[in-house]
Formats: C-alpha cells, sequence, structure tokens
C-alpha cells in the first residue's frame, strides 16, 4: 500500500509538471479583440485556371516559442475547395526568403463572406525567435480552386509579397497595401530551473505526506 501511494504521489507531481511546462500563447495577430476580420474583401490564393497567384504576409513575433498553429480568415469563392498550402518562410531583405516549415490545413475553408477562422497545424516543430521577423505564405495548387485570403481587421496596412506563377519561393512583387487576416499561436517552453526545484520541493512535500499517512 505504501508503495501505491508514493507512485500515486509521484504520478500528481508529474501531472503538475506537465499540465504547466507549456502556455499557448500569442505570437502575432492582425485580428480583432475577438478575431474579426474584413470577410469581404480579400486577395485571390488561386490555381493555374485562374490568376495562378501565391500572397505572403511578414509577421514578428513578440516571443520566442514553438508553433502551436496558425489561424486564418480564408475564404472559397469559386471552382473546387481544395486545401491551401502554408509555409512559413525567413525574411529576406524585405521579401519571403527560404521556407522554413509547412503547415496542414484543418477542415474546410468556408464560404466567401464567412468570418470563421480556418486552423493550420504545423507538420514538424518549428520554434519562431523574439524580434525575428518571418513570412507566411499561402499557396493553392489545384488548378480549379479559387480562395481568398480576407483583409485583416479595420483594413490594416503592412508590406504584402505576391506572385502569379503559383511558385513559394518567388521572384516576388511587394507593396504596401491591406494586410491580410491570421494569428500566430505558439507554445511557451518548459519553466525556468528556479520554478522546476520549487515543483519538486512540493511534490516532495506531497510523498511525505503520503508516507505519514501510511505510518499511522
Amino acid at each position: 500500500m505504501k508503495n501505491k501511494r508514493i507512485s500515486l504521489g509521484i504520478a500528481i507531481v508529474v501531472a503538475v509538471i506537465s499540465t504547466i511546462s507549456a502556455k499557448a500563447s500569442v505570437l502575432y495577430s492582425t485580428l480583432g479583440p475577438n478575431d474579426e476580420f474584413d470577410s469581404t474583401n480579400g486577395y485571390f490564393v488561386d490555381g493555374s485556371n485562374f490568376n495562378n497567384q501565391v500572397i505572403a504576409s511578414p509577421f514578428t513575433v513578440s516571443s520566442t516559442a514553438s508553433l502551436a498553429d496558425v489561424m486564418v480568415g480564408l475564404n472559397n469563392f469559386g471552382g473546387n475547395n481544395s486545401p491551401i498550402n502554408l509555409f512559413i518562410a525567413s525574411n529576406a531583405s524585405g521579401m519571403p526568403g527560404s521556407i522554413l516549415g509547412s503547415l496542414t490545413q484543418a477542415g474546410t475553408i468556408p464560404p466567401f463572406g464567412s468570418e470563421t477562422l480556418t486552423m493550420f497545424t504545423p507538420d514538424s516543430s518549428l520554434t519562431l525567435l523574439s524580434g525575428t521577423t518571418y513570412w507566411l505564405v499561402a499557396q493553392e495548387t489545384d488548378s480549379g480552386t479559387e480562395q481568398t485570403w480576407d483583409f485583416a481587421f479595420n483594413d490594416a496596412v503592412n508590406g504584402i509579397a505576391f506572385n502569379q506563377l503559383g511558385s513559394t519561393t518567388g521572384p516576388w512583387t511587394t507593396f504596401t497595401g491591406t494586410d491580410v487576416a491570421f494569428r500566430i499561436d505558439g507554445q511557451m517552453g518548459v519553466p525556468e530551473t528556479g520554478s522546476s526545484f520549487l515543483l519538486l520541493g512540493i511534490g516532495g512535500l506531497g510523498l511525505a505526506g503520503f508516507a505519514r499517512r501510511r505510518s499511522r
């Protein structure tokens, strides 16, 4: 019975550490306070039967964190409704640089005019560094699909890059115009060393408590 109680104490400590070892955080957002965006206007992201247009928008993260997901304001404008390919690229002198990571679309893009975000999850672990500028790149590879990447909340202005070659590596044309709607979510790292020792101390007290109850 003593071993079972000690094991239970360890399990509780591990569960507590696991729960607080990572914390979700918004690293960057062009959305409103309640994730609003302009769903009535946007740039085409489409296949070769349309404009074959790829759109990219720069962002600078506020904290160093592992990329958790990206929420994007997308609408299906016409044709099919095939998923969009989303990428994180480096910054190369004010243009999208090399591709650092790819993300996969979850669910279906809603029809044009819908103010519903579409989630994208990273295909592999990617750490974003505080104060570093990256580019979010959207590509549609299905020739018969035309999507829109809708405008940011209050039609905020930013630098935008695009090409009509269906290419995620350019060459790019850049301009200053209405930004697009998206939110970058990160997963914060494990606690500082001091916090870890505090947790272990609490765990030790918990284990001692189990032992004392057993001895009575």
